[in-house]
């Protein structure tokens, strides 16, 4: 598609009580889709009390998780003998084939992740003992965990909008964006990268198309797709609280600020 023909693309919106499931366990384990884009998959897990996921990999696909609700368990090397334990708030970067289970060990509350995959969403389940076979280009990689606390705060690149990466990896960038209250973000776009973004807590509204005329609203719980070089601007039309949310990026962060 051309540039041109990006610009003009629409923003698209998916709402916290319409995400499509995409695969379901019976060990009470849901994946729920947001966005379904050219390069990304980002959506959520649900996690019953006490339940652990079956061994797993995403073939070459990058997948962050970042645990929005509860404690999670994550355990992954040989024999499954490394463990992490993640709180709210926190990153955990898989890179491909990495074979990994995860955990709820709370007795008594689901948890809750919001992931994000790129190139596409993939899972291959395995047997506890099976092998996987790592291509050559992908071993060297390894697990990284990025606490909520340890966010990096360097990536301010649009006024209004305070930006902290949490994961840069090769096909992802995603990190935690504040939307100031009864402000915007100014005109601007993403360059080559498609973008996904989910909304943690407040309300904000994105225009876009000819002058800016369009727009959407999004709400907690929901799920934004921005193509690449689609111009938009992000509002906080409360005057009082922020908007927290998620954004999501392949290949890299890339903003370019527009005119006003």
């Amino acid at each position: 598609m051309s540039i041109e023909k990006m610009t003009h693309a629409r923003i698209d919106l998916t709402k916290g009580n319409e995400l499509i499931i995409k695969e379901m366990q019976s060990s009470g384990i849901t994946w729920k889709t947001g966005i379904d884009g050219e390069e990304i998959w980002m959506g959520r897990i649900e996690v019953d009390a006490n339940t652990k996921s079956k061994a797993l990999h995403h073939k070459e696909s990058e997948t962050v998780h970042y645990l929005l609700r509860g404690k999670v368990k994550v355990h992954y090397g040989e024999n499954y003998a490394s463990t992490v334990e993640l709180g709210e708030g926190d990153f955990i970067y898989i890179p491909p084939y990495l074979a990994y289970t995860f955990e709820n060990p709370i007795e008594t509350e689901k948890l809750d992740l919001v992931t994000f995959m790129a190139s596409t969403h993939q899972i291959v389940y395995l047997e506890r003992d099976e092998h996987v076979q790592v291509p050559a280009e992908f071993n060297k990689e390894e697990v990284l965990v990025v606490r909520a606390s340890e966010l990096d705060g360097s990536t301010d690149q649009t006024k209004n909008m305070p930006r902290k990466t949490g994961i840069q990896s090769t096909k992802i960038w995603i990190g935690r964006v504040t939307g100031e209250p009864a402000s915007d973000s100014g005109a601007h776009h993403h360059g080559e990268a498609e973008t996904g973004g989910f909304i943690i807590s407040g309300t904000t509204r994105i225009l876009y198309g000819q002058n800016y005329q369009e727009y959407a609203e999004f709400v907690s719980g929901d799920f934004v797709h921005v193509p690449p070089f689609v111009p938009h601007i992000e509002r906080n039309l409360n005057d009082t609280e922020a908007v927290e949310f998620l954004t999501a990026r392949n290949p890299r962060n890339i903003v370019v600020n527009l005119e006003d």
